[in-house]
């Protein structure tokens, strides 16, 4: 087999070199950029950190999943867009983890909600559905019903001690959005 001769000039050769040369410099600078990134928000979040209560005021879906979360720390707002779970509700609340020197860098703690206002929960039941673990996330999924309505809740675990499947547990439902529920005992 034959390679056929190229008609490209000196001069568009050169072009062609200088445009595969900057195209490869980007994309290393980009893959560069982003390592260092994870790794400095990984050493922020290991030393001199803080916590406080995040709130879920929205989502995107562009690019994978995050969460859009506020958060308040010393007085001064902040609003992240962070790797997100599709089924935490917007208007949930939870823990979140804050560098100290620099409260951008933060991550979100699934497995503990927070309640702030305790008079918007009402005591239920809900039966277990399924359990999925990987070596990241437990994460337990109930049924429950309110106000004739039925619905389906995941929520995230520390563990799964005592969790078997079609076990009838207790539970607390948001009133004003019932989709919002969690275990009893993730705040005892």
């Amino acid at each position: 087999m034959k390679i056929a001769k190229d008609n490209l000039s000196a001069e568009q050769k050169k072009k062609v070199y200088f445009g595969i040369a900057l195209l490869s410099i980007i994309v290393i600078s980009f893959f560069y950029y982003a390592f260092n990134l994870k790794k400095t928000t990984k050493e922020l979040l290991s030393i001199n950190t803080d916590l406080t209560i995040c709130k879920k005021t929205g989502y995107s879906t562009y690019k994978g999943y995050t969460d859009i979360i506020k958060y308040n720390v010393n007085g001064k707002k902040y609003e992240r867009e962070l790797s997100g779970r599709n089924s935490v509700e917007i208007g949930e609340f939870y823990e979140l983890k804050y560098s100290k020197s620099n409260p951008e860098f933060c991550e979100v703690n699934y497995k503990k909600p927070k309640i702030i206002n305790e008079e918007n929960y009402i005591s239920g039941k809900g039966i277990i559905d399924k359990k999925y673990e990987n070596e990241k996330w437990k994460i337990l999924t109930f049924k429950y019903s309110y106000l004739k309505k039925n619905y389906i809740r995941d929520v995230y675990l520390p563990n799964f001690e005592n969790y078997e499947k079609g076990k009838e547990i207790e539970i607390i439902i948001n009133k004003r959005n019932p989709k919002i529920s969690y275990l009893k005992q993730q705040f005892e």
